[in-house]
């Protein structure tokens, strides 16, 4: 039976300490890393074996087969067939897989040996999460949906977390606590969310939430475990302490009257997003904006992006020429790179612009969610699969027009800098934090631009078509 998931939000807070409680950190970093490394090592050891036997080459083919079959037939008794076909195909793949220790829980076990290499310097469920963790990222090869995995490079490892705040790096007092280490909390004086947030988990106030069933059930407010972070913050390494709590995170309100500072509006909300924009309707206002254009420091800071890049591609050209063509583009075959020292330090200084991008563009958000909520409620969205639009489309053809092959970029760089899916979780957590409903309404289903209100009914029309034309003319 799986486990009953709670509503939950993270506090985010440094961590105050000796330099000898961060060298254990470090250490600690460093043997997560060895067993996420061995574990996926050992994953595609097991698959290569797996792939080798007769049994799994037989069931490929009938795989083959039973798609083939489906894709030609459109008679309803044998689809039906084929598809009852291919669950008994999908129990014999699972029970094979089982077979070679292609499952999360055999890991936990093969780790305990290299656990006990590192004299247990980790606790073993913090091993077994970065077990877990290594499952994840090769679950994504093993069922079709990446084409590789990649192993964490030495001092790269930058995150670990236990299961429970019982064993292990554990929440208590407000302090962090392994072993015999202590770690205190950075928390601003003027901070009243961390001290609310504080106050809910020492007092265990309850609160309540609907279930699958649609149950409501009680619960207290606790620490359901901590999870370590690295991060460099203007070439400065810190570490942090992410506290991921049951319940729902306090509600902002105004220092000097106490009351919620962004209250829910009322009627019904209505959003259409796209990659780079924003449309909403309320009963009482109406917007189209860009995402994450509020703060200038995102603008500002895209642009050294670009011009870091440009720095780096003109660095590695000039270190590894022998690694370009006559026409610049990369050769094909095994490559040696070699970096500059000017190269690192570039880098390193892109790599904080981008945190910094990330972070303005949060801001951005959060900023225009407070707005948002004062509009509504409910609110409705349409769902958007971002990640397919951010791919790049996967059939070569050539223009009409100009003969030349079109191009096959898509809304990749746009997703990235404008972030639609990040507005989306942060606008419908604030919305039901605050009690309010968020509803995402299938697009296939629903046909927005299609319906017609008046008539009600639908009335297929091409993309190009912008404005909906109804059956008195107007």
């Amino acid at each position: 039976m799986a486990k009953a998931k709670t509503p939950s939000f993270i506090i985010d807070v440094e961590l105050k300490g000796r330099k000898s409680d961060f060298l254990m950190i470090e250490s600690e970093l460093e043997v997560n890393r060895v067993i996420y490394n061995t574990s996926l090592g050992e994953y595609l050891k097991r698959e290569k074996q797996m792939k080798r036997t007769i049994r799994y080459k037989k069931l490929v083919r009938i795989s083959r087969a039973i798609k083939s079959h489906l894709a030609k037939n459109h008679n309803k008794e044998k689809k039906e067939y084929f598809e009852n076909e291919r669950k008994k195909l999908s129990e014999e793949f699972k029970k094979l897989r089982e077979e070679f220790g292609l499952t999360e829980y055999s890991m936990h076990e093969y780790i305990k040996e290299i656990r006990n290499h590192f004299n247990g310097k980790t606790n073993s469920i913090i091993a077994q999460t970065t077990a877990t963790r290594a499952w994840h990222t090769f679950k994504k090869k093993l069922f079709g949906s990446a084409k590789k995995v990649v192993f964490v490079k030495r001092e790269e490892m930058d995150s670990f977390e236990g299961k429970n705040n019982h064993t292990g790096w554990r929440f208590k007092e407000e302090k962090v606590i392994s072993k015999d280490r202590v770690f205190g909390l950075k928390v601003k004086e003027m901070d009243m969310y961390l001290k609310e947030a504080f106050h809910l988990l020492n007092s265990q106030q309850t609160f309540q939430y609907k279930n699958k069933d649609g149950e409501t059930v009680s619960d207290h407010y606790k620490v359901k475990y901590v999870r370590i972070i690295k991060r460099v913050v203007r070439g400065i390494v810190r570490y942090y302490a992410q506290l991921v709590c049951a319940g729902y995170p306090p509600v902002k309100r105004d220092r000097k009257t106490g009351q919620v500072k962004y209250p829910l509006g009322k009627g019904p909300v209505g959003i259409d997003i796209g990659t780079s924009s924003i449309a909403v309707s309320s009963t009482t206002k109406v917007l189209l904006k860009n995402l994450a254009e509020n703060i200038k420091k995102v603008e500002h800071v895209q642009r050294e992006i670009r011009l870091y890049n440009r720095k780096l591609d003109r660095s590695k050209r000039a270190t590894n020429p022998q690694n370009f063509d006559e026409a610049g583009r990369i050769r094909k075959g095994k490559k040696q790179w070699k970096f500059s020292t000017n190269y690192k330090k570039l880098k390193a200084l892109l790599k904080e612009l981008y945190r910094k991008l990330a972070l303005y563009r949060k801001l951005s958000h959060q900023y225009e969610v407070n707005r948002m909520v004062m509009l509504g409620d409910p609110f409705c969205v349409e769902e958007m699969n971002f990640r397919s639009l951010q791919k790049r489309a996967k059939k070569t053809e050539i223009s009409e027009k100009t003969g030349k092959y079109k191009r096959k970029k898509r809304f990749g760089k746009t997703i990235a800098r404008r972030s639609p899916a990040t507005f989306i979780r942060i606008l419908s957590k604030k919305v039901t934090t605050l009690g309010g409903t968020f509803i995402k309404v299938k697009t296939s289903s629903f046909k927005a631009s299609q319906y017609d209100h008046r008539a009600d009914k639908y009335k297929k029309k091409e993309l190009k078509e912008r404005w909906h034309i109804f059956d008195d003319g107007t």
